[in-house]
């Protein structure tokens, strides 16, 4: 059988979906190859949708319903720390269920820790498990996303101008070949794509090793007194981990730390350090849905792409999933990919400019690996203190640095002034509008966020009356690639230049309070002018 694409996805997963998704709102055909089965039960093993992550699908317009699954309206997303549930509670961060979360006016209500944070969409607390059928559902909504489940990767050939990708369907062998103009592996860190690419993983092998195991348990639930906690961090004697409230009723996922010494995994019981992790005896039972021995690593893949074959997600980076930042960060390189596949496949770019991806996205992977092990080590030191429990945790429950700050500071496509970026760490960023970084959030009225006017490549915003629209449009019409042009005020003392222009990912790419030089502009910002 053979079938033809414009780009060809490896995996269906949170990163493989929302890239087909974007693409294809983009006008570009997709093809997805999913190994397992559409229908079968999701995965659980991220439970963090970041604010990051919500802003882009609020872009795709899946928000709402991304925000609406999972928990319980009136379950809390507290972290809670303790030594068992029957045990003494040592540390709590309050954070709000979904009925706390949004004020009267539509927007993150205060008395949490991050409700004063710049954006329009609050951190979720939402499985893998309910988000992959939501990403699923709306991708079968779009006629340019063709979806392949029960079919296996099995290799791809590359030519100058296209890849042709070779699979088998599962079920009955039958071979399958798709030609594409380019391939993205998103199958995850055991990636199939990035071994053919001949990619080496190069970090931390191993930093720890854990048993997690979903259950179905509604007796769970009756072990909590009084304000339930979504995660909680148990420490005695016997265990250390984690409960995390999937649904809030009966779906729960139990992770266990492997002692550093242990020869394997089975040196620790599955069945007994569940028992021990909930503090229950040998009457209580759960069925188990999904068990999975994993290893703490710190892997970054040496590039992201050879050629007209990219890896995102897990296939590009694995590390320890502190401030949940796993899956968030794949989906950020899928944004980052999206807008520059969709800009050259659209005729709009040159197909140099897809090596900005790598450039921008390598750097950025590197920093959040070293961050979450960081992290990871001072949780090893086993704090004991309330105060000390809080300052080791706050900042990745609530990781403000994490969403907001980081940014491109050597791309291709970016024009650079003066002005470093601002500095930010897991738990803390600075807005600016300095080149490179994330435009800061302002509202244009109540329920419109700056982000939602924003156009599909760039966008030139004009605040305070002032106007150069007419030149940047003829450029850009003259270089053929779309621009949107927005008049607009924002009072933060941060929005100091008259013009920005922005690129749909939210990164800013030019700022000045007069005309650049138009054709030094166009030439970068449109890929024309890659090194």
């Amino acid at each position: 059988m053979n079938k033809d694409t414009q780009v060809a996805i490896i995996g269906a997963g949170p990163v493989g979906l929302t890239l087909a998704i974007d693409l294809a709102q983009r006008g570009i055909d997709v093809l997805v190859i999913e190994r397992g089965d559409e229908a079968a039960a999701g995965d659980a093993k991220c439970n963090t949708v970041s604010a990051r992550t919500m802003e882009v699908f609020r872009r795709l317009g899946i928000a709402e319903v991304v925000r609406s699954a999972g928990l319980p309206d009136d379950y809390p997303t507290d972290a809670v720390f303790s030594t068992g549930f029957d045990g003494q509670e040592l540390a709590r961060i309050k954070l709000p269920s979904r009925k706390e979360r949004m004020g009267p006016d539509g927007h993150s209500a205060p008395g949490f820790p991050d409700s004063d944070w710049l954006t329009p969409e609050p951190v979720v607390r939402v499985s893998q498990y309910f988000l992959n059928p939501i990403l699923y559902q709306c991708a079968r909504e779009f006629s340019e996303i063709t979806l392949l489940s029960g079919v296996e990767f099995t290799g791809y050939e590359q030519g100058e101008n296209e890849v042709d990708v070779l699979a088998r369907v599962i079920s009955t062998g039958e071979q399958l070949r798709v030609n594409a103009k380019y391939l993205v592996g998103c199958d995850g860190g055991r990636s199939t794509v990035r071994k053919q690419m001949g990619v080496s993983f190069l970090g931390d092998a191993q930093l720890g090793r854990t048993r997690s195991t979903l259950v179905r348990c509604p007796a769970i639930r009756q072990l909590y007194t009084g304000r339930p906690g979504w995660m909680n961090w148990i420490r005695n004697d016997k265990v250390s981990r984690i409960c995390v409230a999937i649904d809030g009723d009966e779906l729960w996922l139990l992770h266990r730390s492997v002692p550093a010494d242990a020869d394997d995994f089975t040196a620790l019981d599955a069945d007994q350090s569940i028992r021990d992790l909930l503090g229950v005896d040998e009457d209580f039972s759960w069925e188990v849905l999904k068990h999975v021995d994993w290893t703490a690593r710190r892997l970054v893949a040496e590039r992201f792409n050879s050629g007209r074959v990219f890896i995102e997600g897990d296939a590009a980076h694995i590390w320890i999933p502190m401030a949940g930042y796993g899956m968030n960060a794949g989906v950020a390189d899928a944004t980052n990919l999206a807008w520059m596949m969709a800009a050259v496949l659209n005729g709009y770019a040159p197909v140099d400019m897809l090596d900005a991806h790598q450039i921008e996205r390598h750097p950025i992977s590197e920093q959040v690996s070293r961050l979450a092990m960081n992290k990871a080590l001072e949780l090893a030191e086993r704090p004991d203190t309330p105060e000390k429990i809080l300052q080791i945790n706050v900042p990745q429950f609530v990781c403000e640095g994490l969403n907001f700050g980081y940014f491109y500071d050597n791309s291709p496509l970016i024009v650079y002034d003066e002005e470093s970026p601002p500095a930010y760490d897991m738990g803390s960023a600075q807005p600016s509008t300095v080149p490179g970084c994330r435009l800061p959030h302002f509202w244009i009225d109540s329920q419109t966020s700056i982000y939602d006017t924003l156009g599909p490549y760039y966008s030139l915003l004009q605040f305070r009356g002032n106007t150069i629209d007419a030149v940047f449009a003829d450029a850009f019409e003259n270089a053929g690639m779309p621009l949107t042009v927005l008049d607009v005020d924002a009072d933060a003392d941060y929005f100091k230049h008259k013009f920005l222009l922005v690129r749909s990912d939210q990164h800013i790419c030019w700022r000045g309070n007069g005309l650049p030089d138009m054709t030094d502009l166009i030439a970068v910002v449109t890929g024309h002018n890659m090194p």
